[in-house]
């Protein structure tokens, strides 16, 4: 079986992995998150299990593992979701092999691009799901350099004192009380690419705290009463 591919321009094309059955592609896609996020690499066993499934197999949830290749070679993934309920994004992992990042596309940046199509994702996403419009995609940024990059194309960072959450690896038959207790949170900017239909460049706090709860509680799955949730949501005035 083969990817979709969902976007093709000259050179570049992007390919929807989940549910697709193409394993090639789905190992190329495996091997760059390893390559480009090895502090994560333990999470590639839950990321293969999760290729095998629709994008809507989470009620409320519209999930997508794009593979972006340039003359037929794997260069990078993106991984985001829209989450109906908080009418927004969750862009969950981006990377691009560090020679393709010179790439122009249309006269644009490769990651300029990106970010456009999945933003015109998104509020394909909405729509679908009876939404006139969604925010944008919010965005957990570990380091500020990248952060700084993002915001050159119209990221803007939000005023939440976030942590994003790092589970351990997998162990058989582990209860998830004690996965929860062994999670690490490490400080992150909490940053939204803001939909250019939206016209947003600040948001209420009930919004704000629907951006945290999009990825802690829906994305991470951690229950909204834990220490380290309420932790961040008491940070937004």
């Amino acid at each position: 079986m083969s990817a979709e591919a969902i976007i093709n321009n000259d050179q570049v094309k992007i390919f929807e992995l989940l549910n697709s059955g193409d394993i090639p592609r789905i190992n190329a896609f495996i091997t760059l998150y390893e390559r480009l996020f090895p502090e994560y690499a333990h999470y590639s066993l839950r990321l293969r299990r999760r290729t095998q499934l629709p994008s809507e197999a989470r009620t409320g949830h519209k999930v997508h593992y794009w593979l972006i290749e340039y003359q037929n070679t794997p260069i990078g993934l993106f991984m985001f979701r829209y989450i109906s309920s908080r009418k927004c994004g969750a862009g969950t992992a981006l990377a691009l092999d560090p020679g393709a990042r010179g790439i122009k596309v249309n006269g644009k940046s490769l990651t300029a691009f990106l970010f456009e199509k999945v933003l015109s994702q998104l509020k394909e996403d909405a729509l679908s799901m009876g939404h006139s419009k969604s925010f944008g995609m919010v965005a957990e940024i570990e380091h500020l350099g990248l952060m700084k990059r993002f915001e050159k194309l119209g990221m803007l960072e939000l005023p939440v004192k976030y942590f994003e959450p790092v589970f351990p690896p997998e162990a058989n038959e582990l209860p998830r009380e004690e996965v929860v207790d062994k999670i690490r949170f490490i400080p992150a900017h909490f940053t939204i690419m803001p939909h250019p239909e939206s016209n947003h460049k600040s948001f209420s706090s009930k919004i704000l705290k629907d951006f945290a709860l999009a990825f802690l509680v829906d994305h991470y799955n951690l229950d909204e009463n834990h220490y380290k949730v309420q932790e961040v949501l008491r940070s937004i005035a």
